[in-house]
């Protein structure tokens, strides 16, 4: 993972079982987009659940959540726990913007979004798209 905590950026590049995470606490984006398998998820999700604390020290008034994932694998859990984390902080009187994507015949990643966006009462918006890439959160 490369940290700059000098701007509070971080960024871990995707593998074959991780997605990449793009953090920017200042701006208050945090951006999962890839694949969602990796071999010890409670680390993985841990650290990264660790990480958000850097948006509690913020005075962010949003935070913009962009979420795209092509597969989930034995880390759906985590992703609830991390969510949750990320919907806390709206207590706090901060407004959480969360956008999911999901490819269009990858109806089980929709599901996995509505089944968070339903257990929390949390509005999510869903946004179909022909591909999932690394550079799709850049452009919206």
């Amino acid at each position: 993972m490369k940290i700059n905590s000098d701007t509070n950026l971080y960024y871990l590049n995707p593998t074959g079982s991780t997605p990449s995470i793009r953090i920017d606490s200042k701006l208050g984006v945090l951006e999962i987009s890839g694949v969602s398998a990796p071999d010890d998820p409670l680390s993985f999700y841990g650290h990264l659940y660790t990480l958000l604390s850097k948006f509690e020290e913020e005075e962010l008034q949003v935070i913009d959540v962009k979420i795209a994932l092509k597969k989930i694998i034995d880390s759906q859990s985590y992703l609830f726990i991390l969510i949750k984390r990320l919907i806390s902080f709206s207590k706090a009187g901060k407004q959480i913007n969360i956008s999911w994507y999901y490819e269009k015949n990858a109806e089980e990643i929709l599901l996995t979004g509505k089944d968070i966006s339903q257990q929390y009462n949390y509005p999510f918006q869903f946004k179909e798209v022909f591909k999932i890439n690394y550079e799709l959160l850049k452009a919206g």
